[in-house]
């Protein structure tokens, strides 16, 4: 028996990678950052939850000053727009951060299309 979506093309989802702040300071190895976020928590929209993830260097862009341990420089990770509703935006990580995962949500108005505009 033929399936019925059989010979249908399914539409790719369109997602968007773009740009939202953070704070950076060297990682574990010499080309990673920890990085520090600020995202909402998806229990309770009104309050903030602190999250952590270890990335790549080539994941941040626009980095302002020197990292340092303890001493994190402002700076833009590169992620995913999956989804936009509202105040709201949910964004995939480039790895999972600490406490809540690889996928966020955050405040529509700090994601970028170029880092830092």
């Amino acid at each position: 028996m033929a399936r019925k979506n059989e010979g249908k093309a399914k539409k790719p989802a369109k997602f968007t990678p773009c740009y939202i702040p953070c704070r950076i300071e060297p990682g574990m190895f010499r080309e990673e950052f920890l990085v520090y976020l600020d995202a909402i928590d998806p229990s309770d929209p009104n309050k903030k939850v602190k999250a952590q993830l270890f990335v790549d260097q080539r994941e941040v862009a626009g980095v302002s000053g020197a990292p340092k341990r303890h001493n994190p420089a402002p700076a833009w990770l590169r992620v995913t727009l999956v989804a936009e509703q509202g105040e709201w935006a949910e964004v995939v990580l480039p790895q999972p951060s600490q406490p809540l995962g690889e996928r966020i949500l955050i405040a529509s108005e700090s994601v970028r299309e170029k880092p830092g505009l």
